[in-house]
């Protein structure tokens, strides 16, 4: 049962998708990649994918780490929409 769920995967390496921050967290990582994209160059920061993506690849490998025995989850190409429903 390690079949990924959902449709096929896709070829390209970057997507995008919709995703909702909180205001005020969206607002301080986008200023944050401004002016390290413009005045630090050496922070490696050019665009707010910068900051997200390692940011959430942390996140996913400690939550794997605690929760599945540090291997990565069963891969799933289609999340369901609304949220789950109470356990």
């Amino acid at each position: 049962m390690d079949q990924p769920t959902g449709e096929g995967p896709q070829s390209r390496r970057r997507v995008q998708r919709t995703i909702n921050f909180d205001r005020s967290v969206l607002e301080r990582a986008r200023a944050a990649a401004t002016y390290l994209a413009s005045c630090e160059p050496q922070a490696g920061v050019r665009s707010l994918a910068d900051i997200v993506n390692p940011a959430v690849l942390a996140y996913v490998t400690e939550l794997e780490e605690l929760y599945n025995a540090g291997e990565p989850f069963r891969p799933v190409l289609r999340m369901p929409s609304g949220r789950p429903a109470n356990r």
